[in-house]
């Protein structure tokens, strides 16, 4: 079994072997994203959502620990198996050491969906300031408990209003927000 470690350590079945070599990675651009898989790979897809961040100490030109904590909602979502998923509201905890030229903090996600069930997501890292000429990233992470448990989570990301290079040159990046979107699937 291949182990990838976030705030723990989790398993990657060796029929995934493959993704956990992606997972490796914190940020992907979303043109570099996986082919569509089918149908009934996908547990749930939430195809619209948006989420608020802040970081303490402030994200600055020079790298630091920062605290990451936030909030979020997906508002769309489909669960071909449970129609009683239609949506979710989540929260964000993480921390890492990042700065205004490489900022990409593991985060936990607690997702509360709307049948009052929870998943806990762990994501590998996520951009906290636009990489230069990216608007959309992908982040990769995994369903470590709750509903879902072992799904591949991958998170979509609009930057265009995330706080570029020239803000952190003017007192540094103290929160952020980006419109989003969520599917969790089941490889195996």
């Amino acid at each position: 079994m291949n182990r990838l470690s976030l705030k723990s350590s989790f398993s990657v079945l060796n029929c995934v072997s493959g993704i956990a070599a992606m997972l490796a990675s914190a940020v992907v651009p979303a043109t570099a994203s996986a082919q569509v898989l089918p149908p009934e790979f996908t547990l749930v897809e939430c195809s619209q959502g948006n989420q608020s961040q802040k970081y303490s100490p402030a994200i600055s030109l020079f790298a630091r620990a920062t605290n990451v904590t936030g909030t979020g909602q997906f508002t769309s979502c489909l669960d071909p198996a449970d129609p009683g998923i239609a949506f979710g509201a989540f929260t964000i905890t993480g921390n890492g050491t990042a700065s205004c030229l490489l900022a990409s903090v593991p985060t936990q996600d607690t997702v509360t969906w709307s049948d009052g069930s929870q998943s806990i997501i762990e994501f590998v890292g996520g951009a906290d300031v636009r990489p230069p000429g990216m608007t959309t990233i992908t982040l990769l992470g995994r369903v470590s408990t709750g509903r879902y448990e072992d799904a591949i989570a991958i998170k979509t990301m609009d930057l265009s209003s995330v706080p570029g290079v020239t803000q952190c040159l003017l007192g540094g990046v103290r929160s952020a927000s980006a419109n989003i979107s969520l599917t969790l699937l089941r490889l195996f």
